[in-house]
């Protein structure tokens, strides 16, 4: 099972794909302003049995690496410090901008489908 992630100052997008199921689905955007981050975590991976973090790692257009790529990276140490789980990181350019059309409305889980979803069609 397949915990897709996208990585974000304040909101984190959280999807999900499980072996029975062929598609990755979006499961909830968590608001770091108001929810421990490690709790949610902790309760996705243990609920959800998940064996692999995908998260979208931001490249700069020129493909070098971002201010958010950094806040990323530490991000990644931190999860392999507490949870132990392997975590693939994923080209995500323009996963966010293909879905945010409505600027009113967060749409970080569903670009933690995209990334998974990038992730399943570099796999097989």
């Amino acid at each position: 099972n397949l915990l897709g992630i996208d990585y974000g100052e304040r909101y984190i997008g959280i999807a999900i794909k499980q072996e029975e199921v062929n598609i990755p689905y979006p499961h909830k955007i968590i608001d770091l302003k108001s929810n421990n981050l490690d709790k949610e975590l902790k309760d996705i991976i243990n609920n959800k049995l998940i064996n692999k973090i995908v998260i979208g790692y931001p490249i700069g257009l020129n493909t070098s690496e971002t201010r958010m790529s950094n806040k990323v990276d530490e991000f990644i140490e931190h999860v392999l410090k507490k949870f132990n789980i392997p975590i693939e990181k994923i080209d995500e350019r323009m996963t966010t901008k293909l879905i945010s059309n409505n600027i009113n409305k967060r749409f970080d889980d569903l670009s933690a489908v995209k990334i998974l979803e990038t992730y399943l069609n570099n796999v097989k």
